[in-house]
C-alpha cells in the first residue's frame, strides 16, 4: 500500500481508469480480475484520500456588506453540512 500512497491524484485517478477499461473489456481472466480489483480498491482510497485533503485546506472568501472579507469553509453546492 505504501507504493499508493507515493502516487500523486493524478496518476493513482489514471491507472484507475487503466483497471475500469480493463475489468470492462472482459478480457481478464478471474486471477488478473480479482488482482485488478483489489489494486483499484487501494487507488480509490488513494484518491478519496488526496481529495478529502484538498477539500480541507479549500477556502473561500466571501465579502460581506460592509467590505470585510470573511474566509468560511468551502462546501459544495448542494452538499449537507455535519
Amino acid at each position: 500500500m505504501s507504493e499508493e500512497k507515493e502516487l500523486s491524484f493524478e496518476e493513482a485517478f489514471s491507472r484507475l481508469e487503466q483497471i475500469v477499461r480493463r475489468l470492462e473489456s472482459g478480457e481478464a481472466n478471474l486471477d488478473e480480475s480479482l488482482r485488478l480489483f483489489e489494486e483499484g480498491v487501494k487507488l480509490a482510497r488513494v484518491c478519496s484520500s488526496r481529495l478529502d485533503a484538498a477539500e480541507g485546506k479549500i477556502q473561500q472568501l466571501l465579502e460581506k456588506p460592509d467590505g470585510t472579507v470573511e474566509e468560511v469553509p468551502f462546501e459544495l453546492p448542494g452538499a449537507e453540512s455535519s
